[in-house]
């Protein structure tokens, strides 16, 4: 982009100059602005020195061994919980006292289930009759609540107003067209938010 008459070069015009890409449109305003702007040239000859400069350092090229070495150098924190369970581990195992003590935990654990295990296949009645007494229970609670919330549905005042306004089929049909509408538009609203963008599409 050439600058205005008076103005300084921009960085477009630079970058044409320092290319030397003489086939450019910027390329001959360019030089003609350079004949008469000593702070421009100076500018020019910096950056042109600059890019000479950094073309000149040497390319780095990092061993095969750089990645291991920086990881070797990376404290890499250590999780509480995995820390907690080996310590654990250590002070259970440290003696013959909390080997035995461990043991006759999991012994009673695994006995009870066991007890409980045999139990159960012994006495099939009894645990049908608590889980037919168990599900008759929860279907009561249930139907308490359900008669509860329609109860307190009922006794709203503004439930008298709704059933009003609900009375004629025009206006059911107006609201089931409304709720028709908001569905589609929010089904439209999701399929562009989820869309993948076009492969030709500019970027800001």
């Amino acid at each position: 982009m050439t600058s205005p008459s008076g103005a300084h070069l921009a960085f477009d015009d630079f970058d044409v100059l320092l290319s030397g890409d003489a086939e450019s449109p910027l390329h001959a305003p360019a030089e003609a602005h350079l004949a008469g702007c000593n702070q421009c040239r100076a500018e020019l000859a910096a950056q042109s020195t600059l890019i000479a400069r950094l073309e000149s350092l040497p390319f780095f090229s990092p061993s095969l061994a750089f990645s291991d070495l920086v990881l070797q150098r990376v404290a890499l924190p250590d999780p509480f919980a995995l820390r907690s369970l080996a310590t654990s581990r250590k002070r259970l195992l440290a003696s013959r006292r909390s080997l035995v003590a461990v043991s006759v935990v999991l012994c009673a654990v695994v006995g009870t289930m066991l007890a409980s295990v045999m139990w159960t296949l012994a006495n099939p009645d009894a645990v049908s009759s608590v889980g037919t007494w168990a599900g008759n229970t929860a279907s009561q609670w249930l139907w308490v609540a359900i008669r509860g919330g329609f109860a307190n549905i009922v006794e709203q005042p503004w439930l008298g107003t709704a059933q009003a306004w609900f009375a004629t089929p025009l206006r059911l049909a107006l609201l089931s067209l409304g709720i028709t509408l908001i569905y589609v538009g929010g089904l439209v609203a999701l399929r562009r938010l989820m869309a993948l963008p076009r492969a030709g599409a500019a970027h800001a």
